[in-house]
């Protein structure tokens, strides 16, 4: 059994000093010859690419705003969904279970539905123009209450986070007269 280690040792060993053979590199030259369009054909053609619009969404949900910013991850909507008040979405949340908020346009958003893209647009009015006239002010009223109701929402958070700031920077005052000093300055404010 030793005398056949050593031998297969031994042919190891030459396998290893020998230099590459011309017949090997002739073989990789014939595969990088491979086209890639050969390639994308074993994985088939994509049955929705992202140029083709959206298909409408049947979701009861209303768009209410849109705001597109010239960074596309800070763009954000104002979507309401039926029974429930409108809520600012940014992009990639969820709006409801499976539904998250992919891309924001002027006129539309594009929803990601379990993985398929769904467009949403603004509401069309096809009344007549004496209804259109008396649901003018309805109409406007209510986004802009529930704008106002927004912003309230956001200012409250924001003054309990400059609390916690606050109470944070006195619970950890490193030096006393630092302390003191902004202290005195916000009473003065």
């Amino acid at each position: 059994m030793s005398v056949s280690l050593a031998w297969q040792s031994a042919d190891w060993l030459r396998l290893l000093r020998t230099p590459i053979s011309a017949t090997n590199t002739s073989a990789t030259t014939a595969q990088t010859a491979v086209q890639p369009t050969e390639i994308g054909q074993l994985f088939g053609t994509s049955s929705a690419t992202s140029d083709s619009p959206a298909p409408s969404t049947n979701l009861r949900l209303t768009l209410l705003g849109s705001f597109v910013h010239a960074d596309p991850q800070r763009s954000t909507a104002i979507i309401r969904s039926e029974g429930s008040t409108a809520q600012r979405y940014t992009l990639n949340s969820e709006i409801s279970s499976g539904v998250r908020l992919h891309a924001v346009a002027a006129d539309h958003v594009e929803l990601l539905r379990n993985g398929r893209r769904e467009s949403l647009s603004f509401p069309l009015n096809n009344s007549s123009t004496s209804s259109l006239q008396s649901n003018t002010s309805e109409a406007i009223a209510d986004p802009l209450e529930q704008l106002s109701e927004m912003e309230s929402d956001d200012l409250s958070q924001l003054r309990e986070r400059m609390d916690a700031l606050r109470q944070q920077m006195q619970d950890s005052s490193t030096l006393p007269g630092t302390a003191e000093s902004t202290e005195q300055h916000l009473e003065t404010n």
